[in-house]
C-alpha cells in the first residue's frame, strides 16, 4: 500500500533526526537541565509516538519526542524537570507495554492520541482489543 510505505518512510526520517539528538542536553520549560538524550527509546506502531531516553542525576526518564522543540540551539521540553522525573522510567526489557505507554501518554497530557478502546468512561485503559471493557 502506497500510503503505508509513505508513513514508514516518514517515520524512518523522524527516527533518523531524533537519533541525531543523542548526546545533546535537554532543558525544561524554565531553562533547567533535565539531562542528556541517550537515544531513541521506543516507538509504538499503534500510537506512532516516539519516546526519547533522557539520563540525568536520577533514573533515566522517557519523554515524548514530539514535545521537544529546538530553541536557540537547545532542545527544550515544555515541562518542569521535576515533572519529567516523575514519569515512568524505561524498563529493562527494551519495550513498552500498551499499559505503560498509556500511562506515559496520560502523564504528559497526550491522552487525546489514545483510542477510547470501547470504554464507557473513555479512559483508554480498559479493553485494548481484549474483550469487554474492564469495570471501573
Amino acid at each position: 500500500m502506497p500510503r503505508e510505505r509513505d508513513a514508514r518512510r516518514i517515520a524512518a526520517r523522524q527516527a533518523e533526526e531524533l537519533a541525531s539528538w543523542e548526546g545533546r542536553d535537554l532543558f525544561d520549560a524554565y531553562g533547567e537541565k533535565i539531562g542528556t538524550v541517550s537515544g531513541l527509546g521506543y516507538r509504538r506502531e499503534r500510537f506512532g509516538t516516539f519516546w526519547l531516553v533522557v539520563r540525568g542525576t536520577g533514573p533515566a526518564a522517557l519523554v515524548p519526542a514530539a514535545q521537544v522543540s529546538q530553541r536557540e540551539g537547545r532542545l527544550v521540553l515544555p515541562y518542569a524537570r521535576s515533572y519529567v522525573e516523575d514519569a515512568l522510567a524505561p524498563g529493562a526489557g527494551g519495550r513498552l507495554s500498551r499499559a505503560e505507554e498509556r500511562r506515559l501518554l496520560f502523564h504528559y497530557g497526550l491522552d487525546s492520541e489514545l483510542p477510547d478502546g470501547g470504554c464507557p468512561q473513555r479512559c483508554g485503559l480498559c479493553s485494548g482489543g481484549r474483550g469487554p471493557a474492564a469495570k471501573h
